[in-house]
């Protein structure tokens, strides 16, 4: 089984659409449905001094974003196992924040090849 990992850079969006908490939150379930996770808690969004930070864990994946309001800029991470549908995801989130650039970085990570088994002879 492998891990799909889809990271991206957004800039160019509003600075009051990554300020509105509740609006992050909403984003945060409708991406994870998109990309088929499970949410396995409530999506947390903190607002701080050095921007926001938002993810929803999910069962056998997450969705995170950081984003700097000010800025106009916001790294996404959506992830998970299985048939998980990353790219999916990744567009809700650009669609809805109005991105006007962006950078995807896509990976694939765990076994390339599967284990094998060896028998040692007495």
């Amino acid at each position: 089984m492998s891990l799909e990992q889809l990271s991206a850079d957004l800039d160019g969006i509003p600075a009051d659409r990554l300020n509105d908490v509740q609006g992050l939150t909403g984003l945060l379930l409708a991406a994870a449905n998109a990309a088929g996770l499970n949410p396995a808690s409530p999506p947390a969004v903190k607002v701080g001094p050095r921007g926001v930070g938002a993810v929803l864990l999910c069962h056998g994946g997450h969705v995170l974003l950081h984003a700097v309001p000010d800025a106009g800029v916001c790294f996404v991470d959506v992830a998970g196992v299985g048939g998980v549908h990353a790219q999916r995801g990744l567009d809700v989130v650009t669609r809805r924040l109005g991105a006007r650039q962006i950078r995807i970085d896509n990976r694939r990570r765990g076994p390339h090849t599967q284990p094998t088994t060896t028998s040692e002879g007495a």
